[in-house]
């Protein structure tokens, strides 16, 4: 039996499922999480951090070059890439660290 119908699946907006994390801290090291499998993450964080996305959980974020989200009140939502370009590996991880001297809390849903 079908779980979606053809028009249904190919909508990622619609047909995700949404699996709230426990809260984690971005600190002056980068640290990751396995988001394979997933569509989209938002993410909530108090303080600015840099963030990026790996087939590593050893990569290592660049503060010259990676992007940030900004602290607050808003919620990001951002797409998870489907692979990463001249991987050769099937895992997805999105890596976070602080940019300023406070340790982030980052809350985050999987989508």
């Amino acid at each position: 039996m079908q779980k979606y119908r053809a028009h249904e699946s190919l909508n990622t907006q619609t047909a995700a499922g949404w699996s709230v994390q426990t809260a984690a801290t971005a600190g002056s090291a980068a640290s990751s999480v396995k988001v394979s499998g997933y569509h989209t993450i938002h993410i909530q964080s108090d303080e600015d951090i840099y963030f990026k996305f790996t087939d590593s959980t050893t990569d290592s974020l660049s503060t010259s070059n990676d992007l940030y989200l900004m602290g607050g009140d808003s919620v990001y939502s951002v797409r998870i890439p489907n692979g990463i370009i001249g991987s050769v590996h099937d895992d997805v991880y999105i890596q976070w660290e602080r940019k300023g001297s406070s340790d982030a809390t980052v809350r985050y849903v999987l989508a």
